[in-house]
């Protein structure tokens, strides 16, 4: 699953090569592809793109007041669509552009587990990252330090739990027990600390 590094350097590719283009459309290609109805995606039509943020493991593109936000799961792929075949292999959603580009979402496998919201004004307080902890590029030592202590489980889960601490998957996870030389099944951080 792609994590907070690889998530924000596609959020800057697809800045660089798609800001200021104009939504032709927007077009689901799965039935569970897009999980909102209100606002619709039409809404979006006619404005620019202004930017491709993120935010933890969720992509951001903005249009005005309008973000569509797509989490991509396991191996989704946002990227731009040359061919613009009618059902592309793995497609979930197509934006289409009124210079002709288009971009692609798309999933292998038969799960279809990345999704599309369409969400209006501020972000941050809607479905689907509302519940999101801190990002873990923002914290100090001395916030996490303080996260420890007020969740009492193991070291893995506490890095991998989006409500507590958000960007991280198993592989950053894992790397980050191995780099500090703890075991990631450590149990009850919020007792040791306090020793």
């Amino acid at each position: 699953m792609p994590e907070i590094p690889e998530i924000r350097a596609h959020a800057e590719r697809l800045t660089a090569e798609f800001r200021g283009a104009e939504l032709g459309t927007f077009r689901p290609l799965s039935f569970t592809a897009l999980k909102t109805a209100v606002p619709s995606p039409n809404d979006a039509y006619g404005r620019t793109l202004d930017q491709v943020n993120q935010r933890a493991k969720y992509l951001l593109l903005r249009f005005g007041d309008l973000t569509f936000v797509v989490h991509l799961m396991q191996g989704g792929r946002l990227k731009p669509d040359e061919k613009q075949s009618k059902k592309p292999r793995g497609g979930l959603g197509r934006w289409t552009f009124d210079d002709g580009r288009a971009l692609l979402l798309t999933e292998p496998g038969t799960e279809r587990r990345a999704g599309i919201w369409v969400v209006a004004g501020d972000v941050e307080n809607q479905e689907p990252v509302d519940h999101l902890g801190p990002e873990a590029t923002s914290l100090s030592a001395r916030d996490l330090e303080n996260l420890f202590g007020d969740h009492s489980m193991r070291l893995h889960g506490f890095l991998r739990d989006q409500r507590i601490l958000s960007g991280l998957g198993r592989r950053l996870a894992n790397e980050i027990c191995h780099r500090a030389g703890l075991s990631p099944l450590r149990p009850d951080l919020k007792t040791r600390r306090r020793r």
